[in-house]
């Protein structure tokens, strides 16, 4: 019996001193000057290559709890490429023993110099913290009252510039001139404009956008083989699906189903909840700026957890929190529907969905020419209402203008400055249209009651007439209703696109929510510019307190809300309409037409 107990104490005990002795680990305080040794990197397929190393010297201390050890690095491949985008996180041993993982250099340096993060440093990530389940929120970029006027006008271009460039450029380490080695982002399925455009933010962030494969047969799992191995491609994936966004880099180390890659930061935003994924190196592109690896993303194999600054972790089996999306385009030829999951995070998020957007986009349209854009989306989120947002884009900007929507309604809603808003998935429907489909507001008139008086309760009948761009005129008529209530006096009508609509109540009524829930009351309350809209404004004191609107306050009334400072400042309103009635024309409406009324008492 005391045989049988002590055997599986035994197994375990020799099987921690076989994982020990597999990757020995040297620390830091015995890295010596002059040591040599080797690295661990795949320049091509799977297949695992050494690189010599030699040990130039240890800095200590050269930021908060940082330190990093310089090495001369040499290989014909190095000879020849330099130090490469994708070898971060290479490993690198002395004697045997892991020190650490490659992960800075000097770009333009003559000799192949490079700085390795020690392995100490990045064991820590373990213990970093929980992120079983991460919503990452940033610093709101965008007011409620700037996100509201830029969706509200249907220009959403100056708001996507905050977003798209949220993260800044890529700073400088400690060192000077040094920087962490550039990461690959394999981006496959992409139209080329959409790399054109959004290079310049992904070079921002230090990453070097390159052409990929997807989901390659040569790096999906196999029996008895295990995901990782020090040396091997590591994907970080931003992406997946019918289009996929993977960064890359080189697995340092393996304890357990922990895997331990990069040795520098990936965007260095902490707790992560990213799909971890292996990758096929396809070859090496030498270039004299930057060289780098081209890969091929494989299978999907566990979740990144922590982005810090000694490099990323990850685990094997664990599912990613990722956001599902849907793409449909339909009228230039076959409908066509995309799925993919991006990543959940407040920056990254909307980025990677524009990209998405626009490739789409791009693949349903000419190259030049005119086109009309018509956006049917919806946006289904946790404890919340849904999002539901129509809009319509023609001529030129449709290209540019979707995705900057797209990216600043879902960046605004994951980073808005009242609560957290989980995003649990998106709905896009694209229309595509090779004419220009414009209808410019011509005339519109009124038809009064028979007595030709107009007094409340009574309903008069609007007729405008529209032209479409090349097109044969129409008439939308509407049935307005004088409010029981309205007060006899001056009055009128306002006609023309719900963008136009939106505007015009923007600059009456500012909106002032203070709760996310009001800022989606406003949201459902916009119409798109392929609606054509009616609206009767009328006269009245009112008030915006509170991100309430208060209409037709009496003196009195109106007086309390305006000393009342407790919530914040006022806004008065002078002019407003009760509602407004809309007609979907199938055109974006261009124009805007007004007719006074008087209302006179009833009899």
């Amino acid at each position: 019996m005391r045989v049988r107990r002590l055997i599986p104490t035994i197994s375990a005990i020799l099987l921690i001193a076989t994982a020990v002795s597999a990757q020995p680990i040297m620390p830091l305080d015995q890295v010596r000057k002059g040591m040599k040794g080797y690295g661990l990197t795949v320049f091509e397929g799977n297949k695992v290559e050494r690189f010599d190393v030699e040990i130039v010297g240890v800095l200590h201390n050269i930021g908060p709890d940082q330190n990093i050890i310089l090495a001369n690095v040499d290989s014909p491949m190095i000879r020849r490429a330099g130090v490469v985008a994708g070898m971060s996180g290479s490993p690198i041993y002395v004697e045997g023993k892991l020190i650490g993982a490659l992960a800075y250099g000097w770009q333009f340096s003559k000799e192949p110099v490079a700085g390795v993060t020690p392995i100490d440093e990045m064991l820590k990530m373990a213990s970093a913290g929980s992120t079983s389940d991460v919503i990452a929120t940033a610093t709101p970029r965008v007011t409620a009252a700037e996100f509201l006027e830029s969706i509200g006008s249907a220009k959403p271009e100056a708001v996507f510039q905050k977003i798209a460039t949220s993260f800044g450029a890529r700073q400088l380490s400690t060192l000077s001139g040094a920087r962490p080695i550039a990461i690959p982002l394999s981006l496959s399925s992409f139209a080329p404009e959409t790399v054109q455009r959004f290079g310049q933010y992904l070079d921002q962030m230090g990453f070097v956008a390159v052409p990929a494969g997807s989901t390659s047969t040569a790096s999906k799992e196999q029996p008895g083989k295990k995901a990782f191995a020090p040396g091997d491609p590591i994907g970080a994936v931003l992406l997946n699906g019918d289009f996929n966004v993977a960064a890359t880099g080189t697995v340092t180390h393996v304890d357990g189903d922990r895997v331990y890659a990069f040795g520098h930061p990936f965007l260095d935003i902490g707790s992560v909840s990213f799909p971890m994924a292996q990758s096929e190196i396809v070859t090496v592109m030498p270039s004299l700026a930057s060289s780098f690896k081209v890969a091929n993303t494989g299978a999907i194999v566990g979740a990144l957890e922590q982005d810090r600054s000694s490099g990323i972790m990850g685990v094997i089996g664990q599912e990613a929190n990722t956001i599902p999306v849907t793409l449909t385009v339909d009228g230039s030829g076959p409908a066509r529907t995309y799925h993919v999951n991006v990543v959940r995070h407040s920056q990254l998020s909307p980025l990677i969905l524009a990209m998405a957007a626009d490739t789409v986009v791009a693949n349903a349209q000419r190259g030049a020419g005119e086109r009309t854009v018509m956006l049917d989306s919806e946006i289904d989120m946790q404890g919340l209402p849904p999002v539901r947002l129509r809009e319509g884009w023609a001529g030129a900007q449709a290209r540019s203008a979707i995705p900057a929507y797209l990216a600043v309604v879902s960046g605004y809603l994951m980073s808005n400055e009242f609560r957290d808003a989980r995003i649990e998935e998106v709905k896009l429907h694209l229309h595509h249209d090779d004419h220009l489909r414009i209808a410019r507001l011509m005339d519109a008139s009124i038809i009064p009651p028979e007595n030709g008086r107009i007094s409340p309760g009574n309903t008069i009948q609007v007729r405008a007439t529209l032209k479409p761009f090349r097109g044969e005129p129409f008439v939308e008529t509407f049935d307005v209703k004088v409010p029981e209530n309205q007060t006899p006096g001056s009055a009128y009508l306002l006609i023309g696109s719900g963008t136009a609509m939106n505007q015009v109540d923007f600059l009456l009524v500012p909106p002032d929510p203070q709760t996310l829930e009001q800022v989606l009351a406003v949201l459902k309350q916009l119409r798109p510019s392929t609606d054509l809209t009616v609206g009767l404004y009328s006269s009245g004191e009112g008030a915006v307190t509170a991100g309430v609107f208060l209409p037709v306050l009496p003196p009195t009334m109106n007086a309390v809300v305006s000393g009342d400072t407790t919530n914040g400042a006022q806004a008065p309103v002078k002019y407003y309409a009760p509602e407004h009635q809309a007609h979907p024309v199938g055109y974006i409406v261009e124009g805007a037409l007004k007719i006074d009324l008087d209302i006179k008492p009833q009899i």
